[in-house]
């Protein structure tokens, strides 16, 4: 699944090539992949391709209803325009194929002839037209994104000092904030100098500030290098995001850490992946 980088770039893409388009008609080849009347898009002109946490959001000009997309485990959009095709999401031989493919789920048609295929192999991923005032209020339940304004020190440090869990059980607990995903946590826990498996509410101030700084960076230097292409996921443009070149411990087992001469421990915590120095985290 894409982590908050991925689809921050999917999202930035996407935006270049999808506003401005009038939409022609929408076909639904898979009932369970998209909800709401995909005939009433019919000559909808978009407006903007924003984000939450890992969900795309599709706004069009006069409206107030959007179209939300969320690609989970294999999803994958593809535009196909006269001279240009992009793509993003799970890769599979279809970027490369004839479309629509057995695994295209939605089919968006615009004037001109442009068009963006939803494609999704285990069929996890959904795209549904919803009121934007009845969205709206589901966001407010989520908690913040990592880059939101609203992600305050004081927020942190209070969700910190209210669990017993690992740390990086917390960080990963999309109820508590919104985008971190496995391959940040290990970073930005290692920026920090905290062990994984430290429970949360052992961090003092000046660790939970650290976490707060790091977190926020690592986040950042994702979104700067389109994300990162290590577990089968490639940016819209169809050329890797870089992020995967610049791990700090993530997928390091073995290897010297970039501080020390310790080579990087991997241990399973949550079931994930954990990987940290032994020397720098404390």
């Amino acid at each position: 699944m894409p982590e908050l980088p991925e689809v921050e770039t999917i999202r930035r893409q996407l935006k270049a090539v999808l506003v401005g388009k009038t939409i022609a008609k929408v076909e639904v080849l898979r009932s369970k992949s998209f909800g709401g009347d995909p005939e009433s898009l019919t000559g909808w002109i978009i407006k903007d391709v924003q984000r939450k946490s890992k969900v795309l959001e599709i706004l069009f000009r006069g409206k107030t209803e959007m179209v939300v997309v969320h690609l989970k485990m294999t999803g994958q959009l593809v535009f196909l325009g006269k001279g240009r095709k992009v793509v993003g999401g799970h890769p599979t031989a279809d970027w490369v194929n004839s479309l629509p493919s057995k695994h295209t789920r939605v089919v968006w048609t615009f004037n001109g002839g442009d068009k963006l295929f939803f494609n999704d192999m285990r069929v996890f991923g959904w795209m549904k037209l919803m009121e934007k005032d009845k969205y709206d209020k589901e966001v407010r339940k989520m908690a913040p994104d990592i880059i939101d304004d609203d992600f305050t020190l004081e927020y942190f440090t209070e969700i910190l000092r209210k669990s017993r869990k690992p740390v990086k059980l917390v960080l990963l607990d999309q109820d508590k904030m919104g985008g971190l995903g496995n391959i940040y946590v290990n970073d930005a826990l290692f920026l920090a100098g905290i062990r994984p498996e430290r429970k949360s509410e052992s961090l003092s101030e000046v660790e939970i500030k650290k976490l707060h700084e790091a977190v926020v960076k690592v986040i950042n230097l994702g979104i700067k290098y389109g994300g990162a292409s290590s577990s089968n996921y490639v940016d819209v443009s169809g050329l890797g995001g870089t992020y995967q070149d610049h791990f700090l411990v993530y997928k390091r087992e073995g290897q010297k850490c970039l501080n020390c001469e310790e080579k990087i421990k991997k241990i399973k915590l949550g079931g994930r992946g954990t990987f940290f120095c032994v020397h720098c985290q404390k």
